[in-house]
């Protein structure tokens, strides 16, 4: 199978994995050259795209579009680009001239509910979320709460004070890009029921449980419905892992495989829990991640194709880069950082998430302890096991991760993930999980074992070493040496990135002699290499490398 891609974005996560986890199944995906694709600073290269798009389709057996970078140039353009409705409905009609030129020609695609971010940061957003940030999206909540009569006299007059305060123009202007995305996704709705696209995927961009993207998606979703369109589109809490849910299905498909998943959660209280960015409890966020594969949730492990083992929160979804800092006392902190932070240390014990996050790593509700032995019980019986790690928003559970990774079970596993969102990670967990599962069902030669493997590796050394481990000590640590305030925003251009993407490499490259010293004691590897490591989108927040196994003679 050849398969075309136009993705979301240049990042590793919307471009590598992609390849990573066709080689699994050993398919073949065409994407465009990653610096024609946009980023915050670099707009997408549209025309070269289009001709790339159209040349590569005529001899391709499926195509997957991000419809956001055909239409807009890419996730980040989708929020600020300033084109009409119309001027973006022209560049979709390349999915009915592609239907038209090619009948047979299976499209998959994706259109993205725009987001509405809770911070003050204009680092993905238009400039005046800088200072309007946080009460746009407090406004966003009470307005849709209000018009679903929710909203208790407080909320009503505080929706009222907050509309006051924020300027007529710059909510006018939202409410424009907002509008003309809902009609995007409209019309992507009516081309899934023309049959132009043949699976659509609407993800909801970090959700909430009331808001503009929520009132849009409840709408997308009564037209689902009511269009009989169920079988082939879908709205759901996600973004970043779309494109590999959708390669999942396509090598499902091909496979004739219907998985059937057993969840078991790391706690009693953990089914019904209600992430951070998500707007569902957490088995029915499993069940809505997989529609796309036609998968289903069994009742018992005995009749699953994959038991998935899902560390979600037993209170309350903490927040990941600051996992590491809530381990100790706000005295053991200050011993720790340099002593021009001990005002933002002070500020960061105060901070509600920072607590939260606190009360997570340590309620006797849930057992990372024996969450870990149950998923080395599972391994060792010869279940097909998968880890969902969401315990933590950004970032693996620190206490689970640590004794995972001291046994060689890990480098058995069908998939690991514990990255951004829940929705995020359950998406990728399960779409390398059902590949795996899909391909080992026909035979899984020592190349495409490899590949799982490179896979698995990375996912642990992304998203535990790295998010959980060594990137708030860099944020702790380098940043202040380098002389900047610990976060996440984009890096000064020149020699103190460089120094930092240094730092970085060195910290986990430590980190990879560890994990490969574990997938070598599984008897599956004799080498495991990691170079290249960057950071790229010039921030700590995630990573690229390149990940080579050297098979066991």
């Amino acid at each position: 199978m050849n398969i075309t891609i136009l993705p979301l974005d240049d990042r590793p996560v919307n471009y590598d994995y992609l390849q990573m986890l066709a080689a699994v199944a050993d398919v073949q995906v065409s994407l465009p050259p990653r610096g024609w694709l946009g980023n915050p600073w670099r707009a997408a290269r549209h025309a070269e795209l289009v001709s790339w798009l159209k040349e590569s389709a005529a001899s391709a057996d499926a195509v997957i579009v991000a419809a956001d970078t055909l239409a807009y140039g890419g996730l980040i353009p989708s929020r600020s680009a300033p084109d009409s409705f119309e001027m973006v409905s022209e560049k979709l009609g390349l999915l009915s001239e592609l239907k038209k030129n090619h009948p047979g020609l299976p499209i998959l695609a994706s259109s993205v509910i725009q987001r509405v971010s809770r911070a003050n940061s204009a680092e993905e957003e238009k400039s005046y979320w800088a200072e309007f940030g946080s009460r746009m999206f407090r406004l966003s909540m009470l307005e849709h709460k209000s018009a679903l009569n929710e909203a208790s006299a407080e909320e009503i007059t505080e929706c009222g004070r907050l509309k006051a305060e924020i300027p007529a123009e710059i909510y006018a202007d939202y409410a424009s890009i907002r509008a003309r995305n809902h009609q995007v996704n409209r019309l992507m709705l009516d081309l899934a029921k023309k049959g132009v696209v043949d699976y659509l995927l609407l993800p909801q961009d970090d959700t909430a449980d009331y808001g503009w993207n929520i009132a849009e998606a409840r709408q997308l979703q009564m037209i689902i419905r009511r269009e009989g369109l169920t079988h082939c589109a879908i709205t759901y809490p996600g973004a970043d892992e779309i494109g590999c849910l959708l390669l999942a299905r396509l090598i499902c498909t091909q496979h004739g495989f219907v998985p059937r998943i057993y969840p078991r959660f790391s706690s009693s209280s953990s089914a019904p829990i209600i992430t951070e960015y998500e707007d569902r409890p957490m088995l029915e966020l499993v069940k809505a991640h997989l529609a796309p594969l036609n998968g289903i949730v069994v009742e018992s492990s005995e009749t699953a194709d994959i038991q998935l083992f899902i560390n979600a929160p037993a209170i309350k979804q903490g927040v990941g880069e600051l996992q590491w800092a809530a381990q100790y006392t706000t005295d053991e902190l200050l011993q720790k950082v340099p002593p021009a932070l001990k005002g933002y240390v002070d500020s960061l014990a105060a901070d509600p998430y920072f607590q939260m996050t606190r009360r997570e790593m340590q309620t006797p509700r849930r057992s990372p302890e024996e969450f870990c032995r149950a998923i080395l019980a599972a391994v060792r019986s010869g279940k097909r096991v998968a880890v969902a790690d969401v315990a933590f928003v950004n970032g693996s559970d620190l206490i689970l991760g640590s004794q995972l990774v001291q046994h060689p079970e890990i480098a058995r596993l069908a998939a690991y993930g514990g990255w951004n969102t829940a929705g995020n990670t359950l998406g990728t967990v399960l779409a390398q999980a059902c590949i795996f599962a899909a391909q080992r069902g026909k035979g899984l030669r020592p190349e495409q074992l490899m590949a799982h493997l490179e896979f698995l590796f990375l996912r642990f050394l992304d998203d535990y070493c790295y998010q959980a481990l060594e990137r708030t000590l860099c944020m702790m640590e380098d940043l202040p040496a380098a002389g900047l305030h610990p976060g996440e925003e984009r890096l000064p251009d020149g020699d103190i990135a460089r120094s930092i993407e240094r730092c970085v490499a060195r910290r986990l490259q430590d980190q990879a002699r560890m994990l490969e010293n574990r997938f070598q004691e599984a008897g599956l590897v004799s080498a495991v290499d990691v170079s290249d490591i960057y950071l790229p989108w010039q921030r700590l927040f995630e990573i690229g490398c390149t990940i080579h196994a050297t098979r066991k003679s």
